[in-house]
């Protein structure tokens, strides 16, 4: 190439012209400080009345257009930097004003209306309401293991009958709608129905309204057939079809697939949904900004394999977004999953991270202003964290992983490993533990996801016009949704798979740290560079804590129960054991099971190392063969029994090779009373300890315990003036406890009962109906060959509307009095 004497070039081969890799460019944040103030603005407004938040937004707002006005007549700054934060400033103003503006737009509007009024008050209303989402079964939270025989679905009520009204008020409010019948109402996604309900207010800052119930017999209507019904009912109609022609998917496969491709849940069985969410997992069955981004992705690929002109890839891929929106439902979850779904495509298959990450920004901005709810809701602070990753690293994780592996590979493990990194720390505060294995398993699940998902909304496509097409599609896509299925139950087996985060102090500082590694391993892959030589130290030391942060946590933090915790029912199989605290460190334990092993297991997890009484309530061994287990793991002080005329436990527990001799013990009386101060202040008294009854469970001791908190609510249960009154029954059959009753010797009223015999059926259920107790306790093994609990007894206390927790279902629970004086259980698996 020729050159003149100044070295340019004058002909022969052009130079090679460099374009900047998109991906080395720095993030685009100009927009952050605004989206991050709209979302203080949106959570602030929410948990505000609406005058509050009518008046802070037109104060930010004043104060925004006069700072706007003013920059406008001054002659711009020398400085670019202060000019720049000045409109940043400015921006953020006006922005956090239309986002409380909103808010209280909507708040106004409910009070004005009179739907506000209507929420807090009893009666009945005749609501218009519009289904969102397919009808889920209802689980009923007071576990008497089993699903109720109700749904619960999402829905907008469009119009409302108020007051004395006689015209219908337009509402435009998110519910949640519960039909808890013997026979549900058969509800259809985008119908519209009309009923005559009962309404109750969700917990503040909800993004729905109110919790709708049928009033008595009155069972939704359908109303005719509009326009949008008629859209949603093609798409529903395409949906069925995929359901069921996923059917010939192998294995669990044909159970997931309808999951992955529609968010449709109803294919699982409780056990590999359980598996799902320990393994980390269950977001891949249902529609996340993942799929979004896989299904974008691949309809990108596709146009540019089909050399389509630049200008025709937007709106196709537009025009593709809504449909997938419809076929999955647009439910405001689908919408923003969506939403935050395509711009993860962008970033990590078109390596569009700057311009991704100021969509991302106005994104944010956009759906906080259209509902300022959503700042409040956990999936919308889930999306936003996912996205941020994959915006920030996702793509150049995709470089680096392309050095290693297929690129069909790469991009799916780069999603999943820079999503997962940024949504741990969101996750710790809301979730139940840490999910040990959750980055491990969705590496391995992860590049299964886009064969499953890909091929799957393909054949949902071609269902109407090739369904043996889409039924073979459906068939390929079975295999690596059986593959994630199978992962998800190897990884929810392995030990600790969910382990508990710290709570307090200990569990913010530990996130500091995963947050501090984090953001020291990410650094250099936002700058896109090696690290240097000096950094490598660093960065393995940030390695370490990250690793030391997420794996240890769960051996370090062994589950166990809140902290305030007051009494516990253990499982220690068939048989019952009770504990009551007394102290840091104390308690009273009433049986010990069969077993010596679970019960010094419970009192070990339970922390306790003084047993100031062990209550042996009579003779049968699956009430004191434990014993020797709880003195292994405490010191025994006292045993207080009761049984038959000649029977006492020391002798007996000696036979099992436990030395009981220097234990104090003695027959209990009635009248007996003992009260415990300190903290964990409690109180017990015995109601019946008889030795002259043929049988040795009439012969049970009934021990009444009061538990109280000094610094409760002085109107609340669980106050000094209204201590929580436990009741615990032993094996007390139907006999003795007429007996009993007729002489009014037990207590008038309990809070909570231990049932009598395991919940078999000669404990009775006059008992049961005379005290009603709030919540019921049963102390049981797993598939017991007695047949315990007995159907009669589960009716009976469902009858009632008791709360009942059993053994076989729940394992240990504990119970603590929370600051507002509800008593709170707490599960120990």
């Amino acid at each position: 190439m020729q050159t003149t004497s100044t070295g340019e070039p004058t002909g022969g081969e052009p130079e090679a012209q460099t374009h900047p890799d998109p991906s080395s460019q720095p993030l685009d944040l100009r927009l952050l400080p605004a989206a991050l103030v709209a979302w203080v603005a949106a959570l602030t407004a929410i948990y505000s009345a609406a005058e509050v938040s009518l008046r802070l937004g037109a104060v930010l707002g004043a104060v925004g257009v006069v700072s706007a006005a003013v920059l406008w007549l001054l002659p711009r700054a020398s400085s670019a930097a202060l000019w720049g934060t000045a409109v940043q400033s400015v921006l953020c103003l006006v922005i956090g004003a239309c986002v409380m503006i909103s808010a209280g737009m909507t708040q106004h509007r409910q009070e004005s209306t009179g739907w506000a009024e209507a929420v807090e008050s009893d009666i009945p209303v005749q609501l218009t309401l519009r289904v969102s989402t397919d009808p889920q079964p209802l689980v009923s939270p007071g576990p008497h293991g089993e699903e109720s025989s109700g749904i619960r679905t999402q829905a907008v009520v469009t119009h409302a009958r108020l007051g004395a009204e006689q015209q219908p008020q337009r509402i435009g409010s998110d519910v949640v709608l519960f039909d808890r019948g013997d026979e549900p109402a058969e509800l259809v996604a985008g119908r519209r129905y009309r009923l005559t309900a009962t309404l109750s207010p969700a917990r503040s800052g909800d993004q729905a309204a109110a919790l709708v119930t049928p009033f008595g017999d009155h069972e939704p209507q359908s109303l005719p057939e509009d326009s949008w019904t008629q859209v949603t009912s093609l798409f529903n109609s395409v949906r069925s079809a995929t359901t069921q022609a996923a059917g010939v998917a192998a294995g669990d496969g044909s159970a997931l697939l309808p999951g992955i491709v529609l968010g449709d849940r109803s294919q699982q069985g409780p056990e590999l949904t359980e598996s799902m969410r320990v393994a980390g997992l269950s977001h891949m069955t249902v529609v996340s900004g993942t799929h979004t981004s896989l299904v974008m992705g691949a309809l990108l690929g596709l146009l540019r394999c089909s050399r389509a002109p630049r200008w025709m890839i937007p709106p196709v891929l537009i025009v593709g977004l809504v449909l997938y929106v419809l076929l999955v439902q647009p439910a405001p979850s689908v919408i923003r999953a969506a939403v935050m779904g395509s711009i993860g495509a962008l970033a990590v298959f078109a390596g569009r991270g700057r311009a991704s990450s100021a969509l991302l920004c106005s994104c944010v901005i956009i759906l906080l202003l259209y509902n300022p709810w959503y700042a409040s809701n956990a999936a919308m602070q889930l999306s936003a964290a996912a996205t941020a990753g994959i915006v920030a690293v996702g793509h150049r994780l995709k470089l680096i992983f392309d050095r290693w592996m297929p690129a069909v590979l790469a991009g799916p493990l780069a999603l999943a490993v820079s999503a997962q990194l940024f949504v741990t720390p969101v996750l710790l505060p809301i979730a139940e533990g840490i999910t040990l294995y959750s980055i491990p398993a969705n590496i391995l699940a992860g590049p299964l996801l886009p064969f499953a998902a890909v091929p799957g909304t393909l054949a949902a496509v071609l269902i109407g016009a090739m369904p043996w097409v889409s039924t073979g599609l459906l068939w390929v896509a079975g295999f690596p949704a059986a593959g994630i299925a199978a992962i998800g139950t190897w990884v929810s087996e392995l030990p600790q798979a969910l382990a508990p985060w710290p709570e307090g102090w200990q569990g913010w500082a530990m996130a500091g740290l995963y947050v501090a590694a984090a953001l020291v391993l990410c650094w250099p892959i936002v700058q896109a560079r090696r690290p240097r030589r000096g950094e490598l130290s660093i960065l393995g030391v940030a390695a370490g804590m990250l690793a030391g942060v997420i794996l240890p946590a769960g051996t370090l933090f062994a589950a166990g129960p809140a902290e305030q915790w007051r009494f516990a029912l253990c499982d220690v199989g068939q048989g019952d054991m009770l504990v009551v605290r007394t102290a840091e460190r104390a308690g009273i334990v009433v049986d010990a099971g069969e077993d010596p092993q679970p019960a010094e297991q419970c009192l070990q997890r339970l922390g306790i190392d003084t047993v100031e009484v062990l209550m042996v309530t009579h003779e049968h061994h699956d009430h004191y063969g434990g014993a020797p287990g709880v003195a292994q793991a405490a010191d025994i002080e006292q045993i207080i029994y009761s049984a038959t005329a000649g029977w006492g436990p020391r002798e007996v527990i000696a036979e099992l090779d436990a030395d009981f001799s220097e234990i104090p013990e003695r027959r209990g009386q009635v009248g007996d009373r003992q009260v415990y101060g300190g903290p964990y202040p409690a109180a017990w008294s015995i109601w019946a300890a008889a030795d002259y009854h043929p049988s040795a469970n009439d012969n049970s001791l009934v021990t009444l315990f009061e538990i109280w908190d000094e610094k409760g609510p002085a109107d609340a249960v669980g106050s000094a003036n209204d201590p929580l009154r436990l009741l615990a029954l032993g094996d007390l059959e139907e006999d003795a406890a007429q007996i009993l009753l007729h002489a009014e010797s037990l207590p008038k009223h309990v809070d909570v009962l231990k049932v009598a015999h395991h919940g078999a059926a000669n404990g009775g259920t006059q008992i049961l109906q005379d005290l009603q107790p709030p919540v019921a306790l049963i102390g049981v093994g797993e598939d017991n060959s007695y047949g315990h609990p007995t159907p009669g007894i589960i009716d009976a206390l469902g009858q009632w509307g008791s709360a009942v927790y059993r053994t076989d279902l729940h394992g240990t629970v504990v119970f603590s009095l929370s600051a507002e004086g509800r008593l709170e259980a707490e599960t120990l698996n």
